[in-house]
């Protein structure tokens, strides 16, 4: 349990109070010896400095402890080789990539904690939507802003938070748990909120600050997992980020049926917080680079060599600021709306992120209205959608070792992931059919709760294939093209929910209030059909075009 606490946001910053007293790391323990033969020590006499002879009377000292990992160079002039921190070695322990599995697997377990906490929070006040008109005296669309703005503030949010957790001196956790505790405070000021105007400022703040979780959780996973296991740990945390939206109106609707609308967000401030304590001593740092800087730093206070500096570093130190500028704020926007591959497939993963945000307009609609549901009832709806999930889930794992890694290991092009969604894309459009045409007083309530499981076993599956094709085909430019995938994507679901009812009411029938509102968003995904196929045989001649891609 110590070790787990040392490692943690918590140990971190307990040691850095202490001056690195409590907490130490092995390599600050007394008589510590690099691991392996193959490292040279830091106390490099190839160095003739003042900080070299500290760093001998500091080996003499403390004899064997030699505390730094660099390869000798074989040019005295390339000294400043001498002088890079690395790894103990392939074995190294505080290697993220060589932690034990069941580690790993309690680090995943957090950061799918981390993502339902946060993400339940887009819809978790949706029940309470009338009881939010009345409150206010406002229409139903304007009560279904602080929803969207939740989603765009995530949207915009990642476009920061993402690149700041790859800087070496900032790294995965001083950006998760600062802001999710910026997230937990935040909802004790929505609950208490006087109007409008200010819930929805304060959930567009919300939104920003929980957007680490989303833009910054398959990052993580990338971080502990081999690569031919990343796969499995991005599907499966993919898995949470949906779990959360549908989780939020289980939840939202206990509370408000028993208090009111701003239960909902006491009940997320107590699960976000709950969450935020388990992180904050429990979740290590997983980004490699962030562990080797703050190694530099330790060996640097230990040999008294303010040269001590990891390769990571060196490169973040020679980036120029209006370069990282373009990269993170200017090429995702190239990519996104210039490569017309990229620009189809985040119409594609937009329209279904969309249609999700959709139920939480659809589903009041259906089971309050017509069946005449409770909020509680209303919210297990839902569960529907999170079965769906699940399933999806589990045959994705399953296709990942028995046809996606195959393929690749073969050497078949990216476009090989679109024979997959040959068989789950039509699966969108009859779902929909299904649950809008399902959705009326004298069809049994099962059936549109069936049909929207089956959307999501579809559109999930769908959703990780396009990931992954963007992922393997624009590999030098991922962050960019994720970023405005994200951004994209977080639009056109903070939208879609403004017009929703409008296009289920207007269009109506009173006998079946949704069925042609979900009939024109099924032709739409028909439509979108055409894609896999389009890029099946189409995309290595767009990606030959591209100056992006791979």
């Amino acid at each position: 349990m110590l070790d787990i606490v040392r490692y943690s946001f918590f140990g971190e910053l307990v040691h850095f109070a202490s001056g690195g007293r409590l907490f130490q790391f092995p390599d600050q323990q007394p008589g510590f010896k690099v691991p392996t033969d193959e490292v040279q020590s830091i106390a490099d006499p190839a160095l003739p400095s003042p900080e070299a002879e500290k760093s001998e009377k500091l080996s003499s000292k403390d004899e064997g402890s030699s505390t730094g990992t660099t390869h000798r160079p074989d040019d005295p002039e390339a000294g400043r080789d001498a002088n890079l921190v690395d790894w103990y070695g392939p074995d190294d322990p505080e290697n993220p990539q060589n932690w034990p599995f069941s580690r790993k697997v309690f680090v995943m377990i957090q950061l799918c904690l981390l993502t339902v906490a946060l993400y339940m929070g887009s819809s978790i006040y949706t029940p309470g939507v009338e009881q939010l008109v009345e409150d206010f005296h406002i229409s139903i669309t304007v009560a279904s802003i602080p929803l969207c703005v939740y989603v765009f503030g995530y949207g915009i949010g990642q476009m920061l938070f993402a690149p700041l957790s790859e800087v070496p001196a900032i790294g995965r956790n001083w950006v998760y748990l600062p802001t999710m505790f910026i997230f937990v405070i935040l909802q004790i000021p929505t609950a208490l909120s006087k109007n409008i105007g200010s819930l929805i400022a304060l959930r567009f703040i919300a939104g920003f600050f929980s957007s680490p979780a989303l833009s910054n959780g398959g990052a993580s996973m990338g971080d502990i997992m081999a690569p031919s296991f990343v796969p499995y740990g991005i599907a499966i945390w993919a898995g949470a980020a949906v779990c959360g939206p549908v989780l939020g109106p289980l939840l939202g609707g206990v509370f408000t049926q028993i208090k009111d609308w701003r239960w909902s967000f006491w009940c997320l401030m107590w699960i976000s917080g709950a969450a935020f304590i388990v992180l904050l001593f429990c979740l290590p740092e997983t980004f490699g680079p962030t562990v080797l800087s703050r190694r530099a730093r330790r060996l640097r206070k230990a040999t008294g060599n303010k040269n001590l500096t990891t390769k990571s570093e060196l490169e973040f130190s020679s980036v120029n600021t209006g370069v990282m500028i373009q990269d993170n704020l200017i090429r995702p926007f190239i990519i996104s709306f210039w490569e017309p591959g990229v620009l189809m497939l985040n119409i594609y993963t937009g329209f279904m992120y969309a249609v999700l945000y959709t139920w939480f307009e659809a589903f009041p609609i259906v089971f309050a209205e017509l069946h005449h549901f409770n909020l509680i009832q209303s919210g297990l709806s839902f569960c529907g959608l999170l079965v769906g999930c699940m399933i999806s889930c589990s045959i994705y794992l399953y296709l990942i070792g028995h046809k996606i890694i195959p393929w690749l290991m073969a050497g078949h092009r990216p476009e090989i992931l679109f024979k997959i969604a040959f068989y789950a894309a039509p699966i969108l459009p009859v779902s929909l059919i299904f649950f809008g045409w399902s959705s009326t007083a004298s069809v049994h309530w099962i059936a549109p709760i069936i049909a929207s499981g089956l959307f999501l076993i579809g559109g999930y599956i769908i959703f990780q294939v396009l990931f992954n094709y963007l992922g393997m085909s624009y590999p030098r430019y991922l962050a960019s093209v994720f970023a405005g995938n994200g951004l994209f994507r977080s639009g056109m679901a903070g939208a879609f929910p403004l017009f929703a009812r409008q296009l289920f009411v207007k269009l109506g029938p009173s006998k079946f209030p949704i069925g042609f509102g979900t009939t024109v968003l099924a032709g739409i995904a028909a439509v979108l059909v055409m894609l896999p196929f389009v890029f099946y045989h189409a995309g290595h001649l767009m990606r030959a075009r591209s100056k992006y891609a791979n």
